[in-house]
Parts: structure tokens; sequence; C-alpha cells
């Protein structure tokens, strides 16, 4: 993945968390032609606009419950290492 990639994908998971392409354009105050362009690669995401969807998906996964992973005290491997 090359870092000019970045922008995109996060667009493109943008459009799958906020249920398609017409909601995520309201959000960013951006029309849905000019996702399309950048989603596809034929126009660079302007930095202010990737800034403002890093927010989304920062907010979009804060609100879902952590995934529970097993702590040292609780859960993990039982008896000794062999």
């Amino acid at each position: 993945m090359k870092n000019s990639d970045v922008p995109m994908m996060a667009l493109r998971r943008a459009v799958q968390i906020c249920g398609g392409l017409d909601a995520l354009g309201d959000k960013l105050n951006t029309s849905t032609a000019a996702l399309e362009l950048m989603i596809n690669g034929e126009h660079e995401v302007p930095e202010p606009l990737f800034r403002q969807t890093v927010g989304l998906l920062l907010e979009a996964t804060a609100t879902r419950a952590p995934k529970r992973t097993p702590d040292s005290n609780e859960g993990g491997r039982k008896g000794p290492r062999n």
C-alpha cells in the first residue's frame, strides 16, 4: 500500500460506514460526483477533506464496543508453557 492510497481507502471505508456515497457527501459537504472522482483516484483528496474523513472513521469506531482480548489475569493460557 502506498501512502497516496490511504486517503482513497479512508473514503471507501467511510462510504461503507456512512451507508453510501450520498450520506458521506452530506456529512463532508461534498458532492457525490467529487467523491467518486477522489475514490477512483482521478482527483486528489484535499487534506481538509481527508482529516474530516479520518475524524468520521475515528468517531464511528469509538462508538463501537471494544473487542475483548484476554487479559494477563483472566482467560489466558492455563498452566505452564511446554
